[in-house]
């Protein structure tokens, strides 16, 4: 016998879906702990990725455990909130009826659905429902806060950095005066995100370890944010060049991330302590690391995120001198970024080609990829420039043109030193020591020979530029 179903469930299946996956991670369950000998874990993980509808008596089972009601699961409203965020009794609507056109339901449905727009990259369709069809007005405060901070991860989604802190701060507004503690640490930890995208790593910091007392005082125990914590924290430690604090925040985001994170945000961890280890000159461990994170991206079918990989991968074992498993990686990432039509991961692949090629003295195959590396500089961001031009700079040093070298040299220094990139710094500054040591500026030499040590303090390795 086919078990009951509520009415108008089936459209509402990735909504509930991920309603119920929130509110497990926040109680910090996992799926096991939530279906116990119940159901299997295959079962409850389809339901929260929208993939099956889940039965009415799964649902009641599912809303125990959670201890929240159904009709949550259903509409988003719990009994008792009301439209103004007050205490007053509202009934939510039931499956059987749908919802009024204008009631706090609704709302709430829509808010959901620009969520799941964003999981799918959707992000201007999920922009464009919040901007055009919810009524802001008509929202009570608790769903004005869900609003703004919604709206903030949308237009962080699409770049809109400023639209984005604006939107958080009118949600801190909101939290502030209504003091909700949950809703603040939330808006602390998604700025320091917003800042670590704008390239601002002490505010970043500033709003992060607020965000990590949170965690550390026991007040927020959700899976997500702590997760997010401990992995943002890590890379910005990592960046400032602090790999202590920077393993520490990974080693405490690993755990959590292998229990019940998504494949691609679990990839992007093993990828960052690929990339800190690296950077420490552990390059088994990096390569241990990158060899896991590039499996699962593959299992996502993430194209772009698998040629960034690639190329970065390939600079691990081009510091460890295997070179062709090197070389394979690079013309792996520039193939994929071909068939996705990305300039910019091409110009990347290029760019990592040519130091290959350069660090095995093959100046003909350096030149060619260099060349090409060149025309699509003007579409990197400006780290990534510098580094490219410091790549043509050590090419032309190596041709004998020392004098280009040295101005290309000079422009790569300016674009790097504005940035947080110290390995990749120290790395241009050695670079640009050898130059200017091949041509007898001995004086000059020595200050950028001093200034590489400098910036590693210590750290990492300058094996690939010996």
């Amino acid at each position: 016998m086919t078990a009951e179903k509520p009415p108008n469930l089936e459209g509402l299946a990735p909504i509930v879906g991920l309603r119920i996956r929130e509110a497990r991670t926040d109680k910090g369950l996992s799926q096991k702990d939530l279906v116990g000998e119940r159901f299997s874990k295959s079962y409850i993980s389809s339901i929260e990725r929208g993939k099956i509808t889940p039965s009415l008596k799964a649902l009641e089972y599912i809303a125990r455990r959670l201890n929240v009601t159904v009709g949550y699961l259903l509409t988003g409203v719990h009994p008792g909130q009301s439209n103004n965020g007050g205490s007053a009794t509202v009934i939510a609507a039931s499956p059987e009826e749908p919802a009024d056109q204008e009631s706090p339901a609704r709302w709430d449905l829509l808010m959901y659905e620009a969520r799941i727009l964003r999981e799918q990259h959707r992000y201007d369709q999920a922009r464009h429902l919040l901007s055009t069809k919810i009524r802001v007005r008509q929202l009570g405060v608790e769903q004005l806060k869900q609003y703004h901070f919604t709206l903030a991860q949308v237009n962080l989604d699409l770049g809109d950095y400023t639209g984005a802190l604006g939107e958080l701060d009118t949600a801190r507004d909101l939290a502030d005066k209504t003091g909700d503690q949950e809703m603040l640490a939330r808006i602390r930890q998604f700025s320091g995100m917003v800042y670590m995208r704008q390239g601002k790593p002490v505010l970043a910091i500033e709003q992060l370890r607020q965000a990590l007392q949170s965690v550390e005082t026991g007040s927020m125990r959700g899976f997500h944010y702590r997760l997010a914590v401990f992995s943002q924290l890590g890379q910005l430690q990592h960046q400032l060049g602090d790999d202590k604090e920077a393993f520490e925040m990974y080693q405490r985001a690993l755990p959590l991330a292998e229990d019940g994170a998504t494949p691609d945000k679990l990839a992007l961890l093993y990828w960052n302590l690929a990339a800190s280890y690296r950077d420490a000159g552990n390059l088994a461990q990096a390569r241990a690391y990158a060899t896991k994170s590039l499996a699962l991206y593959e299992t996502v079918e993430d194209m772009k995120m698998l040629s960034e990989l690639r190329s970065g991968y390939g600079l691990i074992l081009l510091e460890a001198h295997r070179f062709e498993e090197a070389e394979e990686q690079f013309l792996q990432a520039r193939q994929q970024a071909a068939e996705q039509n990305n300039p910019v991961d091409n110009t990347i692949a290029c760019m990592h080609l040519a130091d290959l090629y350069l660090e095995q003295n093959d100046l003909d195959k350096a030149r060619r990829y260099s060349d090409e590396m060149e025309q699509g500089l003007e579409r990197l961001d400006p780290t990534l420039r510098g580094h490219g031009l410091s790549s043509r700079a050590s090419l032309l040093a190596a041709q004998g043109d020392n004098e280009k070298a040295i101005s290309y040299f000079e422009e790569a220094v300016k674009l790097i030193e504005n940035s947080q990139a110290k390995e990749l710094l120290s790395r241009v500054y050695f670079r640009y020591a050898r130059a200017l040591s091949a041509i007898g500026n001995s004086a000059r030499a020595a200050e950028m020979f001093e200034r590489a040590y400098r910036q590693l303090d210590g750290r990492g390795s300058l094996v690939a530029d010996r």
